[in-house]
């Protein structure tokens, strides 16, 4: 059995400590001994050329962060939002998300309970149960909330069974419409007078005497600058640009993985908080990560997630090798262990006339992605490089397989089925591992505010969105991420900006 990685399954649950973080990134053994990659906050930032004072200074400008900028101003505070990329890409990987935000499929406390019994159960029960039902309870009406806000959704899209609903940012389309929601959301900023600094990057948390976070020192083109608060929020993300972190804690060939999301989240809100004695969880083995097989001709967006439990997966053998009904979050991680860490989804005529297929094959026709056709088996896998009679044999077996809806008596066993029986055949093809996001990061509580190992709260410092670790373990359910940026960045913005120094 491969092994998961550096640590326990108990610490990856428990957290990791500063010490134990500081260790692993080389911080703190000393200026000298670290050399030009070495980190000696205290002894490395001077005090700044400039002092500003606000009441709440966001770290990040992506949904999260918008969300928790614009609440803490409606609630009264001063605000400051520090973001270290240029204006026309900031966002994050809110930026280049497909724009599903996934919430109960109704108010009813019966729905609200399906919604959490979902997300943990697809964490495998290791998934914070608080951050959860705080999902659960707020999703919802927090997307009238974002409408308000500029967002602009279509109609609700049963998901899950049934389970859930989907909403999507209408305009313009998949993976098209979080820059113009965000776009949107920087509007609201501006008319409350909220700042965004760009090209700004935050380096260390300021501490005050008593134990206190009291603001963020940062540095710009003009040096660096002290940005004195009562409160500070962490909404930067998490690592998965950080090939040093991906490594060191998730797997030591994952720096392989092609990059779905921005190439400047590298971790910089954690870093910063371990210094002040914050704990992360959920940070160690591919557990900790979420890979999706996409398009390596655009990764960000050529993920065909809709039709991933219609479809069968294939790999160079023309084998079938997970269980598809999982969803894309298996099936990516499944494919890393597969010839080449290259695959194909296999699908018919009818797949590709239903909602899912039909919205992959229009997917990819928008982005110009390679996408194979055949009248035959044999001929779409001449077409994608597999031996026919194997692939031929594979679809056979399955659809032979196939009794009340399922197809459990073949390895590896489905729970959902989708016979490919109808010509033409397609296959989206290639498509290879790559990483979306990090599940691991900061301990909050209900209140968003940041945790040590033994529970303390940090004061004056909160979180939300991907900076916030253990709401995921091992996969997640597609749309849950946006949504618990919403959720968390609005419960921080208004805590942040009710706790004054």
């Amino acid at each position: 059995m491969k092994k998961e990685g550096f640590m326990s399954s108990k610490n990856r649950r428990e957290g990791i400590t500063r010490r134990q973080f500081l260790k692993s990134t080389g911080i703190g053994a000393g200026v000298i001994a670290l050399g030009p990659i070495g980190v000696a906050r205290a002894a490395q930032w001077p005090k700044g050329i400039k002092t500003e004072k606000h009441g709440v200074v966001v770290v990040g400008a992506g949904l999260a962060a918008l969300s928790a900028a614009i609440e803490a101003r409606v609630n009264g505070a001063n605000v400051v939002v520090l973001e270290k990329t240029r204006m026309d890409v900031f966002g994050g990987n809110s930026r280049v998300a497909a724009g599903a935000f996934t919430v109960p499929s109704d108010n009813t406390k019966q729905a609200k309970d399906d919604y959490y019994e979902d997300f943990i159960k697809i964490s495998l029960g290791n998934g914070d149960p608080d951050v959860t039902r705080l999902m659960a309870e707020k999703a919802l009406d927090d997307m009238g909330w974002l409408q308000k806000q500029g967002a602009e959704f279509g109609p609700p899209v049963p998901f899950g069974g049934g389970i859930h609903a989907q909403l999507f940012v209408a305009a313009p389309g998949f993976f098209q419409g979080m820059p113009n929601l965000l776009g949107k959301m920087r509007g609201v900023l501006e008319k409350q007078g909220v700042k965004i600094l760009f090209e700004t990057k935050a380096k260390e948390l300021i501490m005050s005497p008593t134990g206190r976070v009291a603001g963020v020192k940062a540095i710009d083109r003009a040096g660096v600058k002290d940005f004195m608060a009562d409160t500070v929020i962490i909404a930067s993300g998490g690592f998965p640009a950080n090939k040093e972190m991906i490594v060191q804690w998730v797997d030591p060939h994952a720096d392989s993985l092609i990059l779905r999301g921005r190439p400047w989240i590298t971790g910089d809100g954690l870093q910063m908080a371990a210094e002040a004695g914050a704990v992360l969880v959920s940070m160690g083995s591919i557990t900790s990560v979420h890979i999706a097989a996409v398009s390596p001709k655009n990764p960000g967006a050529g993920n065909p997630f809709m039709v991933v439990p219609s479809s069968i997966a294939i790999n160079k053998e023309g084998k079938r090798y997970v269980d598809e009904s999982k969803g894309y979050v298996a099936n990516g991680k499944a494919a890393m262990n597969q010839t080449g860490r290259t695959i194909a989804l296999v699908f018919d005529e009818e797949i590709k006339n239903g909602p899912a297929g039909g919205a992959a094959y229009g997917l990819f026709k928008a982005l110009s992605l390679p996408m194979v056709e055949a009248d035959t088996v044999p001929d779409l896998a001449s077409k994608i490089g597999v031996p026919p009679a194997a692939l031929q044999a594979t679809i056979d077996e399955f659809n032979g397989a196939v009794q009340d809806g399922k197809a459990l008596g073949i390895t590896p066993p489905k729970e959902r089925d989708a016979k490919v029986m109808k010509p033409k055949f397609y296959a989206l093809y290639p498509l290879v591992p790559a990483l979306t996001m990090t599940f691991g990061g900061l301990k909050v509580n209900t209140r968003t505010q940041v945790q040590e190992a033994d529970g303390r709260v940090i004061p004056g410092l909160y979180a939300a969105g991907e900076s916030v670790g253990g709401t995921f373990y091992n996969a997640y359910i597609g749309g849950g991420s946006l949504a618990r940026c919403v959720v968390l960045g609005r419960i921080a913005g208004k805590n942040a900006a009710a706790d004054k120094a």
